[in-house]
Order: structure tokens, then C-alpha cells, then sequence
């Protein structure tokens, strides 16, 4: 039987890209760029700053969850309204963002203290919508099978929506003030509006999404102390999420645009003149991701033949990680003089194409730890688990960015005005010496460390088969009673 429509797809996957779209303002490297060389905040603050607030994102995100695991609302929905009435404030405060009110060093206290407070007005906003969204693939039907193809289609769409933007949206940035002349404040102002406020709009299709598993929440955690102890129950969830934290230490990606500023020639495309004249840092940087990323929409597509493949989406991980740490020594060794840069991407984007397979495997596996939660103690927990997953993406998404703003201050960077001629020799030895081994061994070394926490994952595809059997033997019987009941 099928449960979901195809046009409840559609809305939600179009709500996806409209949150993808928002998200690759804040999420990706242009981010820290904004920060340390827009804003002009020093990069020790920038990384005090970054880690400060994720500390916060830790904080709020299982209450969050719990909250949502706790209450209902009068329809008997638990996600569905928050999908409806979190995407305005979303918007409107990621717009306040990225205003940037003055640049005196004078007012530097002020300035930090209005960035973080847009900040955690605009991520406790952001956690309630995240939530929800992630939280109803566990419950948009009962069949294990056709919600694996929900959550496949979903991650694609979301992980395409978020590269093209991220990728995107500061080139075209950069290549809109060099044509005018505009300021980078007015036009990130601009963006932002554009991207953040309009993809946030976009995101209230999601709300087209159905809850068709629903439990009483009478019957579920009372507090948010009996939250925790069901989700430190949750091995699954605990093994992958420590995994990306692991990962988190892989901060050189977020180094990329730092390295083609000020270590590749202005000239390296374009010799200045026409359109490619205007690519600069950023527009190489986007280049940067496309041969890096684009590659992977081949491992989305493949994403369930190669569960098939290696035995469980436990094992795809792996063999993905493994890819990476092979293809990124090799274009360390091979250097970025001259042509051999682009030898060195070409490689990496090679082994980077099972990796566009990585979000549906852990989306899978969450949604897994989820039914054999409610296998085991008759609690289903889609907030705390799926509120810990976006959490600790967060969490690591800012440990990435304040280790790359630490490694810029302890290589003496300095920011130097965009309106300069010539970037190349502009910084110190040190970053000369360190930035190219920083942008591709350190995610190398943090593939290594990500594996270690899925070698503890044991759930087979036969275990899998008899949770599922199990809660709809329970589920039919819970609803015969009811029905005798009235």
C-alpha cells in the first residue's frame, strides 16, 4: 500500500529547496568569509563567537526536541504545525543577520553582541522548523520501504538545493559588486533577502506533509530528564552522531576561499578581462565545490543500490570516508602549482561521489533508531532524536568554523580590503606554509575518526525486517481496541 501522494512529494520537497536555499547563506564557508573579511570581526573573535553560539545550539536543540515529543496539538499533530508558523521569523531574522550596522573597531562590543543575538533568535526559530521537517520522515508512513524512498528523494533534493546555493550564491555575490561597484554590506543585504527571506517563504510547503504514525503523547517522556534517558537508550543514534563529530574536525573545507585568495594569482582565470575577469575568491571557491560535490548527485542516485551493494547504509558510510581519505593524500602529494590543482580536484571530486549518498544514510539509520525505540520501550522519540541530529550538525558545522577562525589567527591572517590589487604574498609564512596541507588533509584525517563510532553499529537488515513486523502486528491491534472501545 502507498500512503504518500505524489503531489504531498512535491510540496515537500519544494518546501526543501526553499530551507536549502536559506540555510546555504549560513551553513556553508561564505558564512566565516562574511564574518572575518565583510563584517571585518578579528578572527579570534570570529572563532570565540562561532563556537560560543553552537555551545548555545547544544543547549536548546533536545529541549527543542523534547518539546515536541511532549505536546500536541488539538488536530493531534505533534510537527505539522510548526512547519506552518516558523518559517516568517526564520526569514525575517536571518535578514537581520547580516546587517552590518558599522565597522569601527570601537564598537566592536556592540556589533558582537548584536550579531549573537540575531543569532540565537534566528536559530531557536530555525531549530523548532528543522525539527519538524526532519522529524515528519519518520512518520509519514507506516512502510519502512516507501519511507526510505521519501527520505532518499527528500536528502537529494535538499542536499542539490544546498550545493547549488552555497556553491552559487557568493559567486554570483562577488561578480554582482564587481560589475556595479556596490558595496558588499548593501549587496549581502540584498542576497540575504533574496535567498533568506524568499527561501524561507518557499519553506511553508512542507507543511503539505502528512503525520500518519501518531502516538498519544499521554503515553510518552513526561520531562525532559526521561527525554534524555530514552535518547542515551538510542546506541544507533548516539554511534552516528559522535561520528559527526568526528568529522567536525575536517575545518580545512572551510579554508578553501582563504587559499585562493591569497595563494592562486588573480589571473589564474579569466587574465582579468569578461566575465571570468570578475571571478575572484569566492567564484573560485564555488568552482571549488562544484567539482567537489557535483559528483555526488551520482552517489544520491545510487544511494540505494549501494545499501544493496555493501550490506546496509552502516557500511556505505564507510566505504565513503574511505574514498575520501584516499583521494585527498593523493591530491596533497600532487601539489596546487600550475595545472597540478586541477589534477588534485579532479581526483578529490572522484572519491567525493559516493558521498552525495551520505544525509540519506543517516536520515535512514535515524529513522531506523526511531522504530526500534518504539520496539523496544512503545515510546516513538522523532523530536529528541531528530532535534539531536540538526543539533549536532549545527554543533559541528560550528566546531568546523571556529577551528578554520582559530587556524586563521594562529597563521597570523590578516584581512586584507578587497579593493587591493594583488593578494598573493600578502600573508605570513606561516600561512603560506600550512594553508594547502590544512584545505586537504584535515578532512582526511577526520574521515579516519568518523569511521571508528559506525564499527560499533550492529543492526542487520533481518532485525530491521522483524521491528517492523512487530509494530504493525501492535499498531492493528492498538487500533482494534479503540474501535471496540467506541
Amino acid at each position: 500500500m502507498k500512503y504518500i501522494s505524489k503531489k504531498e512529494k512535491a510540496n515537500y520537497y519544494f518546501g526543501l529547496v526553499g530551507q536549502n536555499m536559506l540555510y546555504a547563506f549560513i551553513g556553508g564557508s561564505f558564512f566565516t568569509y562574511f564574518l572575518t573579511d565583510i563584517a571585518l570581526f578579528p578572527a579570534l573573535a570570529v572563532s570565540v563567537m562561532l563556537v560560543v553560539m553552537k555551545v548555545w545550539d547544544g543547549v536548546n536543540d533536545p529541549i527543542v526536541g523534547s518539546f515536541v515529543d511532549k505536546h500536541s496539538f488539538k488536530t493531534g499533530e505533534k510537527l505539522r504545525p510548526f512547519l506552518k508558523n516558523t518559517p516568517l521569523p526564520v526569514g525575517v531574522f536571518t535578514v537581520l543577520m547580516f546587517v552590518v550596522f558599522s565597522t569601527d573597531d570601537k564598537l566592536l562590543w556592540l556589533r558582537i553582541s548584536y550579531f549573537v543575538i540575531m543569532y540565537i533568535c534566528w536559530d531557536l526559530s530555525y531549530t523548532f522548523q528543522d525539527v519538524a521537517i526532519w522529524g515528519i520522515t519518520a512518520c509519514v508512513s507506516p512502510d519502512s520501504s516507501e519511507r526510505d524512498r521519501f527520505v532518499q528523494w527528500a536528502r537529494t533534493f535538499g542536499s542539490i538545493a544546498y550545493g547549488v546555493f552555497s556553491m552559487g550564491i557568493p559567486m554570483v555575490l562577488e561578480m554582482v559588486v564587481n560589475a556595479t561597484g556596490s558595496s558588499w554590506r548593501l549587496m549581502t543585504i540584498v542576497f540575504a533577502i533574496i535567498f533568506g527571506l524568499g527561501g524561507s517563504m518557499m519553506s511553508l510547503r512542507c507543511y503539505q506533509a502528512q503525520e500518519r504514525i501518531r502516538v498519544n503523547v499521554n503515553d510518552q517522556q513526561e520531562s525532559l530528564r526521561e527525554s534524555f534517558s530514552l535518547l542515551f537508550k538510542n546506541k544507533m543514534m548516539l554511534l552516528v552522531t559522535l561520528a559527526n563529530l568526528c568529522g567536525a574536525l575536517g575545518f580545512g573545507a572551510n579554508l578553501v576561499t582563504y587559499f585562493f585568495k591569497y595563494e592562486i594569482p588573480a589571473d589564474f582565470i579569466g587574465n582579468g578581462e569578461g566575465i571570468l575577469g570578475m571571478i575572484g575568491a569566492l567564484g573560485l571557491t564555488t568552482i571549488y565545490f562544484a567539482i567537489t560535490s557535483a559528483p555526488g548527485f551520482i552517489g544520491m542516485m545510487l544511494a540505494d543500490k549501494m545499501k544493496q551493494w555493501f550490506g546496509g547504509y552502516r557500511n556505505v558510510l564507510i566505504f565513503m570516508q574511505v574514498c575520501n581519505i584516499v583521494t585527498r593524500v593523493i591530491a596533497y602529494f600532487i601539489g596546487f602549482e600550475g595545472k597540478n590543482l586541477w589534477i588534485g580536484l579532479i581526483i578529490v571530486g572522484i572519491g567525493c561521489i559516493p558521498n552525495g549518498a551520505t544525509s540519506i544514510a543517516q536520515t535512514s539509520i535515524f529513522c531506523d533508531s526511531i522504530d526500534y525505540m518504539e520496539y523496544k520501550t512503545g515510546k516513538r522519540t522523532e523530536g529528541i532524536t531528530f532535534s539531536i541530529q540538526t543539533s549536532f550538525t549545527k554543533i559541528s558545522s560550528g566546531i568546523t568554523a571556529g577551528l578554520s577562525a582559530l587556524a586563521l589567527h594562529l597563521l597570523k591572517y590578516n584581512a586584507v580590503d578587497d579593493s587591493a590589487a594583488v593578494f598573493v604574498g600578502t600573508q605570513s609564512a606561516a600561512f603560506d606554509k600550512w594553508i594547502w596541507p590544512l584545505v586537504m588533509l584535515t578532512p582526511a584525517i577526520a574521515s579516519v575518526l568518523f569511521i571508528i563510532p559506525l564499527l560499533f553499529i550492529h543492526y542487520t537488515p533481518e532485525e530491521r525486517r522483524k521491528v517492523e513486523e512487530t509494530l504493525k502486528e501492535r499498531r492493528e491491534a492498538e487500533n482494534d481496541l479503540i474501535t471496540e472501545t467506541k
